[in-house]
Parts: structure tokens; sequence; C-alpha cells
């Protein structure tokens, strides 16, 4: 795969909207948890992925744009397809291993690892 030849231009704008929110320069701050939409058709229209919106730009646990905004810069930065935020290391840790093993799988840890990450592997994810 060819990585992408990142510029200055990138480290400012990737994964910025074209139009925002009250005409703002720099991306604004979205802090909301709800979104609106114009009308009930407009909604059957996102749930079934014919509406341009973001997918997860529905409910603030989803996502919402300044995340989205990070995350697509981020990835520009690394010149990866996308790039993903989490609340905390603990949930970027636990979502990394969920998705990556399967039953029988097994987890490798470095002795001096953070704690909860080996609580979490020795002893919630051992029951399954």
């Amino acid at each position: 795969m060819n990585k992408k030849t990142i510029t200055s231009t990138d480290a400012v704008h990737a994964g910025e909207r074209k139009k925002k929110a009250f005409d703002a320069v720099p991306q604004p701050v979205a802090m909301t948890a709800t979104y609106t939409f114009d009308d009930s058709a407009e909604i059957v229209a996102h749930t079934e992925g014919r509406h341009p919106r973001p997918e997860r730009e529905e409910y603030g646990r989803y996502g919402n744009p300044t995340c989205r905004a990070v995350e697509e810069r981020l990835a520009a930065l690394e010149g990866t397809e996308d790039g993903v935020l989490f609340s905390s290391g603990m949930a970027a840790v636990s979502t990394a291993i969920l998705a990556l093993c399967k039953l029988g799988d097994h987890v490798v840890l470095f002795s001096e690892c953070y704690r909860m990450t080996r609580e979490l592997v020795e002893t919630t994810l051992a029951r399954f």
C-alpha cells in the first residue's frame, strides 16, 4: 500500500468539513449528545444508509463531528485509512483485544503492563 505524503496542510485541516457550524474557521467543538433530523423521511434515509450524514452522528455515544475530525486528522497524519478515539486507555486496550481475539487465542503481556489490563485478561477474559 502506498503511503500518502503528509503535508503541513494535513496537520491543520485534515478531517475538517468544508462547511462548518456557525461559519467557523476552525472545526468547532460539538458539545451535544443528540442530533436532529429535518423530518421523518431524513431519519428513514439515515437508517437505510441513503443519507449523506456520517453514520455515527445520531447520538453522542456513537460519535460526534469533533471526535470524527480528530480521528480523520490523526489518520491523515499517520497515513492510515481511518482512526478511532477512545475515552480512556482501558477502552482502547479492551476494544483491541476483543476485536482481535477469538475463543482459544492467547494474549501475551509484558511483566510490567498496566495492572487493569492484566486483570482484564487474566480474570475477566479468562472466563470466556
